[in-house]
């Protein structure tokens, strides 16, 4: 990667031209040169920035520094969205309107719906921060874009109108999904690819970029159970970038055997195909899960029997981190799930009549939120499940749960305790190993210790199991306590459903208790 330093410097308007015919590096981790027509650094995006038709929205004397500011922007921003924002732009040429000129920006955002007006505002209002460049637009312009009225969106939102091609799963829809893909997966009708990329939308509910960004050192096995890692997306200022902020959540311990499995399996595959590519045996954890393995000029041969990894110089680097280039890019997803879509026997909605949609990948999203709110889970918890860092976005589906479905499935339960991670304490073998394991007043019935300096007069045991300072005994007997809190629940539900659903945080930490002893009580007996 040789990286000029022009391309490191900020440019004046002597040095312009050199600067954008500099190679640089964009987003993705590989290089453009600005002076080159229609970027395309990251080979998996959908579509190239064509940067030459967006020019033509500004006067001459303005083009040069759109050009650069555009390049400044692939720095920040993966290549689609520059290319949306590069279309945004060329339309606004084509119709004689200029970002720049305050008076024309009621006719832009008429012009264009609100993700792409909003697109356009946020491109510059980042024009106008980037320090580096000599030219930009001026405050003023700035506050015009910010004081413009949100344009709303003429269609409905698919949460609310319960969208059934877009918006949350049925129950009926969701078991029929699971039990599909599981019997399409065990008689090797769908790769494993393909069905730990399923499922791991339909148990965590995150967005298609955070899955995509997977490698297998996310998934690990603790003391504490098994766990598996998600990267934040969408993220501003020193928390933004490519897998930089993560949440861990619990694991099934099943669907991380399956990982490992498949783990095993690509490493071998790796070393087959690429024995002199890198030390795979420390590499294999810096290895996508989802992996990129074509590049645009590969054989048509090849795309029938794709290799397991990209062939790249850059192999040797996954010793030492995650690289972007080996990642797969959403449209080969998108393909994977219209294929799936088509396969024999794919479940059918039984309120459209036909193959259910999985290519709308934020459906799933919508259902766990939607399943999180009917479990009568509170905004924070719900907000941070969906890996929101406020709980504005999940207010919606407080708003449509209780038309929606009943109170949550008994059989949702589990999946929902690994989801939330109600339970915040920590578990112990003995009293002698908890903390105040030696006070007669802080035991808490048979069932476990309290690890709090004060005593807080709550209704123990019930109130206790999401609180952390909880030390639940490993060899307790915590079905007997969830027995009990199921009964309170249901007892209060029959007269008053909103004060009723306070227990499920309670429910869901005790099932989430005796899930994790009894993953420790499997990994004990596996150690003897």
């Amino acid at each position: 990667m040789n990286i000029a330093v022009e391309a490191l410097q900020a440019p004046t308007k002597d040095s312009l031209d050199a600067w954008l015919s500099a190679p640089r590096l964009a987003k993705c981790g590989e290089v453009f040169t600005p002076a080159e027509p229609m970027w395309k650094p990251d080979k998996s995006a959908r579509i190239s920035v064509n940067w030459e038709a967006a020019l033509a929205c500004v006067s001459p004397d303005w083009q040069p520094w759109l050009h650069a500011a555009l390049a400044y922007r692939m720095a920040d921003q993966v290549a689609d969205s520059v290319a949306q924002l590069a279309s945004v732009l060329s339309r606004a040429a084509q119709a004689g309107l200029d970002p720049l000129n305050e008076n024309h920006l009621i006719a832009l955002r008429e012009r264009f719906n609100g993700n792409e007006s909003s697109t356009l505002g946020a491109f510059m209002a980042f024009w106008h921060d980037c320090e580096s460049l000599e030219q930009r637009p001026p405050r003023t312009l700035i506050e015009a874009y910010q004081a413009l009225p949100r344009k709303k969106g003429s269609s409905k939102d698919v949460v609310l109108s319960l969208a059934p091609e877009e918006g949350p799963l049925t129950q009926v829809e969701q078991d029929a999904l699971h039990q599909w893909i599981h019997e399409q997966f065990c008689h090797g009708q769908l790769d494993p690819e393909q069905y730990l990329y399923l499922r791991l939308l339909m148990i965590y509910g995150q967005r298609g970029a955070q899955v995509r960004m997977m490698v297998f050192g996310d998934f690990t096995k603790t003391d504490q159970g098994c766990k598996v890692r998600f990267h934040w997306a969408k993220q501003k200022d020193d928390e933004a970038g490519w897998r930089t902020k993560s949440e861990t959540f619990s694991l099934d311990e099943d669907l991380y055997n399956t990982v490992q499995a498949y783990k095993d399996m690509v490493l071998a595959q790796l070393w087959q195909t690429y024995p002199d590519g890198a030390d795979w045996n420390a590499a294999i954890e810096n290895v996508p899960l989802f992996r990129r393995k074509l590049d645009d000029e590969a054989e048509f041969s090849e795309r029938f029997d794709p290799p397991v990894l990209l062939d790249s110089p850059l192999q040797k680097a996954l010793e030492e981190a995650p690289q972007p280039i080996f990642h797969v890019g959403s449209t080969t997803v998108r393909r994977w799930l219209k294929r799936i879509e088509r396969m024999e026997g794919f479940p059918i909605s039984p309120r459209t009549h036909q193959p259910l949609k999985v290519t709308r990948g934020h459906r799933f999203r919508h259902t766990l939120g939607t399943d999180l709110s009917n479990a009568g889970l509170d905004e924070w918890s719900m907000a941070r499940a969906l890996m929101h860092k406020n709980t504005q976005t999940v207010r919606k589906y407080r708003q449509v749960s209780a038309e929606l479905l009943a109170l949550i499935d008994a059989k949702m339960s589990d999946h929902l305790a690994l989801v939330v991670n109600a339970f915040t304490g920590i578990i112990v073998t003995d009293r002698t190993s908890a903390k105040n394991g030696d006070r007669a007043d802080r035991q808490i019935e048979d069932v476990a210790v309290c690890g709090a300096i004060a005593t807080c007069h709550l209704d123990a045991p019930f109130t206790c199991y999401p609180c952390g300072k909880f030390q639940p005994l490993l060899d307790a007997d915590h079905g007997a306590v969830l027995e009990r809190l199921e009964r309170r629940r249901a007892q209060t539900l029959a007269t008053d459903k909103t004060t009723g659903v306070l227990w499920d945080r309670a429910i869901l930490a005790c099932r989430k208790v005796i899930l994790d002893c009894e993953a420790m009580r499997q990994s004990g007996r596996k150690g003897e």
